[in-house]
C-alpha cells in the first residue's frame, strides 16, 4: 500500500509560525516504542504553518489495515516532536474468475498444431476458398481471392452474393494453372452455391464457374435455366464439349458441384449433390492452351476479362481447385465437409451432450476454434471440448450463465453502514485489470480500497513514482513495448486508473454515486453501464442491427461483425462545444439531425472576429437559421480544453460515427451514439461530494447532479442491461509519431496529468430497479460477447 502524507494536526496552543524542516519516521503501532523499530521516512520534510506537508513523500509497503505511528522530530531541536497514528487503508484482495460465458459470448478452445481445419479438408493439393471466414486459400498454395459481391447469410450458410452483372468472385488461379501447357492436365473444380427460384430466369445460362480466353476457349459451368442442368463446356478452337448432369439443382437450397476432368478425358465425372451421374463426353480435341493467364471465376460468365453475363442473385462458397486424381472419397468430404463439432457436456451425466455446429463457429483455424454459445444452449457447469473426424480435444471446465438482470436494489453506503458497504463491494463487484483508451497503463483493482470509512478510486498520473505497475488490454501486466520509448521494457506504471463494476447486469432504473472528485484534471471519473457485443453473420441478430441502422465492421478477409454498444455514461470533465465551426456561416449549413434547446457550438476563425466565441441553440426547430442561435460569450472550448465546470452525458447504441449528431453535404449521418456535451451551475471537482445520478428509461436517460436534473439525453437509448461501472481512468490518445505520449489534442479530460496520484471518494452508491410499468418498457436480454474480459474478483 502507497500512502502519501499530505497534512499534519498540530498540537492545540504549539501551531508553528513558520516552515518547519521534520524528520519523519514510522513504525507499527503495535510494535514497541523503541528506536529500532522505526523507519526513517524523510530527514527533510518541510511542512508550513497550517499543517500543509510541502514535499509528501510517498511511504511504500505498508501493511494494509494496519495501524501505524508518524513520528514527526523537528530537526530544530528546541523545536519538539509530534507523534500521529495513521490508519492503513484496507486493501481488497483479488483472484481470477473461473472461465464463465453467457449465451452469445465467444467460446475459444485453443490447441496448438490442433490441425482443426486440415482435418475437414480435402487433400491440400491445389487451392480451397471457404468464402465463409475470410478469401484466403486455406491450402495456403495460392493468393487471395477478391469479390465485388455482398456477404450474406442464407439457411444458416455464409457466402458472397452476387447482386449485379460484374459482382462474383476473381480466384487467382488461370487456365494454364489449370490444365498446364498441353491443356491435357487432369483437374477438379468445385463449388457450392445458392439461388432462390424467384431469381432463377426461366430460360438462359446461369454462370457458375469460368476461365475463357478469346471466342470462349476455356472452361464453362453453368445452369440450364429451362431445365435446371448443370453443363460443363470445354471449347478450344477446334471442338466443344459438353457434359450434362441427369439430375437437376434444387433452388431455394444449397447445391453442390464438383466436376473432374481426368487424364482420359472419357472418363471425367461430374457429382451434383453427392450424385455422380451426367451425360455426355469429352476427348483431347476440346482442350485448350492458354498463355494469356485468365483468371476463374465464380458466379460470372468472363471471356477474354470481360464479363458477359453474371449469375444475379446467386450466393457462392467452398470454390476448390486440385490436379489430384478425384475419387468418390475425396468427393464427398469436398461435398460435405467433416467440420468440427463444439460439445457442451454435462460434467455429472457425460450421456447429455449439447453440440455447437458450425453455424455458430465464427472463427476456425488448425489451432484455434471460436464459437458463440448459442441461445438455446443448456445453463450450468459443462465440459467443453471438440470433436472431429480425428477424435476429441481435452476438455475444459466451463460454466453457462443465464441472461438475467439485477432485480434487486443494489446498496453501498458507506456512510452509515461501512462494514456492510464493504461486504457489499466484495460480493456485488468485479474490479477491472484491462486497459481501453490508448497510452496509458489501464486500471488495477490494486488502487481500490476503503479508507477512513470510504470507498476510494487511486489514480496514478504522470508524475507517480511509485512501483504499481498497470494492464494490458488482456489482463496481463502492460510494459513499455515499442522499443523507440526510451523505457522500452520497463514496467508501465503511470496513467493507471482504477475501475469496478457490477456482478449482475442492471436494466432501466435509478443510478446514484456520492462521490468527492479528485482536485485536479486530467483522469476522468466516470459512472456508466455497458454491455458489449459483437454480432456476425450467422446471428439472427445481425440483419435485425444492420435494419437498426448500425453498420457492419471489420472486412471480409477477417471476418465482418456488428458492435452492439450499449452505453450510457456519465463522464468528467469535459469540454463545452459540439463542434467548433470555423464560420457562422458554416455553423448554419450542417444537416442537423439531433439538436436540442441549449445545445453549445463554437466559432472560431470568422472573419467578423466578433462572432467568434461560443453560441448557444435557442430554437432546436430551426438550427440552420441564424436567429437560432445566440452568442454567450467570447470562449472557445476544443476537445483538450475541459473544465471542471462541464460532464458528457452519453447515450450509445453502437459504437461509430461522430456522436454530434449531425452531417456536412451529401455525407449519410452514420452515428451510433450521442455525446451530450452539458454545462453545470457549479464547479464539481470543489473538494465535496456530490450526488451523480442518472434514471434509465425505455424512451430516455435523465441526468442530474445534487438532485437537480441537468440534461435529458432521447437519442441512441439502449435497451440491454448492462453492469454498473465506477472509477479513474485515463483518456490518452496516442501521438502519431511517439504513441507511447499522449496526443494532447486528443486527450479529452486534459492533455497533462501533472501529479502523482489523486483519490476519488466514495460515500454511496446505490441502483434502484425499475418496474416495466414505470420504465415504459422491458429490457432485451442478450449475453455479452467477452462477459469477464479484464475482470478480476473481490476474495
Amino acid at each position: 500500500m502507497n500512502f502519501e502524507l499530505k497534512k499534519i494536526n498540530w498540537i492545540p496552543g504549539k501551531e508553528a509560525a513558520q516552515l518547519q524542516v521534520m524528520t519523519l519516521k514510522v513504525r507499527e503501532a503495535k510494535a514497541a516504542d523503541v528506536e529500532s523499530n522505526y523507519t526513517t521516512i524523510s530527514n527533510a520534510l518541510m511542512i508550513l504553518p497550517d499543517g500543509t506537508v510541502f514535499n509528501p513523500p510517498a511511504i511504500s509497503d505498508l501493511k494494509s489495515g494496519e495501524n501505524y505511528v508518524f513520528r514527526l522530530i523537528n530537526n530544530d531541536p528546541a523545536g519538539g516532536k509530534l507523534d500521529m497514528t495513521v490508519n492503513v487503508p484496507t486493501e481488497f484482495k483479488t483472484a481470477d474468475i473461473p472461465q464463465k460465458y453467457y449465451h452469445n459470448s465467444e467460446l475459444i478452445y485453443n490447441k496448438p498444431a490442433g490441425s482443426f481445419r486440415d482435418a475437414m479438408l480435402p487433400p491440400k493439393i491445389g487451392a480451397y476458398y471457404s468464402l465463409e471466414y475470410a478469401m484466403r486459400d486455406w491450402f495456403g498454395n495460392f493468393a487471395n481471392c477478391s469479390s465485388t459481391g455482398s456477404t450474406v447469410k442464407v439457411l444458416d450458410h455464409i457466402g458472397l452474393k452476387v447482386g449485379k452483372k460484374g459482382d462474383g468472385i476473381v480466384v487467382p488461379i488461370t487456365l494454364a494453372d489449370i490444365t498446364s501447357n498441353t491443356g491435357n492436365k487432369y483437374y477438379s473444380i468445385g463449388v457450392h452455391f445458392y439461388v432462390a427460384a424467384a431469381d432463377l430466369p426461366a430460360t438462359g445460362e446461369w454462370p457458375l464457374i469460368s476461365v475463357m480466353a478469346a471466342g470462349e476457349n476455356g472452361i464453362y459451368v453453368y445452369v440450364d435455366c429451362a431445365t435446371r442442368k448443370i453443363h460443363w463446356r470445354q471449347k478450344s478452337a477446334s471442338a466443344s464439349e459438353e457434359m450434362i448432369s441427369n439430375g437437376t439443382i434444387n433452388p431455394d437450397s444449397w447445391n453442390k458441384i464438383l466436376v473432374f476432368r481426368a487424364a482420359d478425358p472419357a472418363q471425367s465425372k461430374m457429382w451434383l449433390n453427392y450424385v455422380d451421374a451426367a451425360t455426355g463426353q469429352f476427348s483431347n480435341a476440346s482442350a485448350f492452351v492458354d498463355n494469356n493467364l485468365h483468371n476463374l471465376e465464380i458466379g460470372n460468365k468472363t471471356v477474354d476479362n470481360s464479363t458477359v453475363m453474371s449469375a444475379v442473385g446467386g450466393v457462392f462458397k467452398y470454390v476448390y481447385f486440385t490436379d489430384i486424381i478425384m475419387d468418390g472419397n475425396i468427393a464427398g468430404k469436398y461435398q460435405d465437409p467433416p467440420y468440427p463439432i463444439g460439445i457442451l457436456e454435462d460434467i455429472t451425466d457425460p450421456a447429455n451432450k449439447y453440440q455447437i455446429l458450425r453455424k455458430n463457429m465464427i472463427v476456425l483455424n488448425n489451432d484455434r476454434i471460436v464459437c458463440t454459445v448459442p441461445p438455446d444452449a443448456p445453463v450450468g457447469r459443462r465440459k467443453f471440448y471438440i470433436q472431429n473426424s480425428s477424435g476429441v480435444t481435452a476438455p475444459i471446465d466451463i460454466e453457462v450463465l443465464p441472461d438475467a438482470k439485477a432485480l434487486a436494489p443494489i446498496v453501498a453506503d458507506f456512510e452509515n453502514n461501512p462494514t456492510e458497504a464493504g461486504r457489499t463491494v466484495v460480493n456485488a463487484f468485479y474490479p477491472m485489470a484491462k486497459a481501453w483508451g490508448g497510452a496509458n497503463g489501464g486500471v488495477a483493482p490494486e488502487n481500490i480500497y476503503i479508507q477512513d470509512n470510504l470507498l476510494v478510486f487511486e489514480a496514478h498520473g504522470d508524475s507517480y513514482d511509485g512501483s504499481l505497475q498497470g494492464y494490458n488490454r488482456d489482463g496481463s501486466p502492460k510494459k513499455h513495448d515499442i522499443p523507440n520509448d526510451p523505457l522500452f521494457g520497463n514496467p508501465w506504471k503511470r496513467r493507471v486508473g482504477a475501475v469496478m463494476s457490477t456482478k449482475e447486469y442492471c436494466g432501466y432504473g435509478s443510478f446514484r454515486i456520492t462521490a468527492k472528485l479528485p482536485e485536479k484534471i486530467g483522469v476522468a471519473p466516470a459512472f456508466w453501464t455497458f454491455h458489449y457485443g459483437e454480432v456476425y453473420p450467422q446471428d439472427p441478430r445481425y440483419e435485425q442491427l444492420l435494419a437498426q441502422g448500425l453498420r457492419r465492421q471489420g472486412s471480409y478477409e477477417d471476418g465482418y461483425y456488428i458492435v452492439e454498444n450499449n452505453e450510457i455514461d456519465i463522464e468528467l470533465p469535459s469540454h463545452n462545444a459540439m463542434y467548433v465551426f470555423a464560420t457562422v456561416a458554416e455553423m448554419l449549413t450542417p444537416n442537423y439531425n439531433i439538436v436540442w434547446n441549449g445545445e453549445l457550438v463554437a466559432v472560431a476563425n470568422d472573419p467578423d472576429t466578433s462572432k467568434n466565441g461560443t453560441w448557444k441553440l435557442i430554437n432546436a426547430a430551426k438550427p440552420n437559421l441564424a436567429e437560432s442561435w445566440v452568442k454567450v460569450n467570447d470562449e472557445i472550448q476544443r476537445l483538450y480544453q475541459p473544465t471542471k465546470f462541464n460532464m458528457k452525458c452519453n447515450n450509445w447504441k453502437g459504437e461509430l460515427g461522430g456522436g454530434n449528431g449531425f452531417t456536412f453535404g451529401t455525407d449519410p449521418f452514420q452515428d451510433e451514439y450521442l455525446a451530450m456535451l452539458t454545462s453545470l451551475d457549479r464547479n464539481v471537482w470543489d473538494g465535496r461530494f456530490h450526488e451523480f445520478r442518472f434514471d434509465w428509461y425505455a424512451d430516455r436517460v435523465e441526468f442530474f447532479v445534487d438532485g437537480a436534473r441537468v440534461q435529458v439525453n432521447s437519442h441512441f437509448v439502449p435497451d440491454v442491461p448492462g453492469r454498473w461501472t465506477v472509477g479513474l481512468w485515463f483518456p490518452s490518445k496516442p501521438d502519431r509519431n511517439e504513441p507511447w505520449k499522449v496526443d494532447p489534442l486528443g486527450a479529452w479530460a486534459g492533455p497533462v496529468a501533472d501529479w502523482r496520484y489523486q483519490k476519488m471518494l466514495v460515500s454511496r452508491m446505490s441502483f434502484e430497479p425499475f418496474t416495466d410499468t414505470v420504465a415504459g418498457g422491458a429490457n432485451r436480454l442478450v449475453g455479452e460477447t467477452y462477459p469477464f474480459a479484464g475482470f478480476k474478483q473481490f476474495v
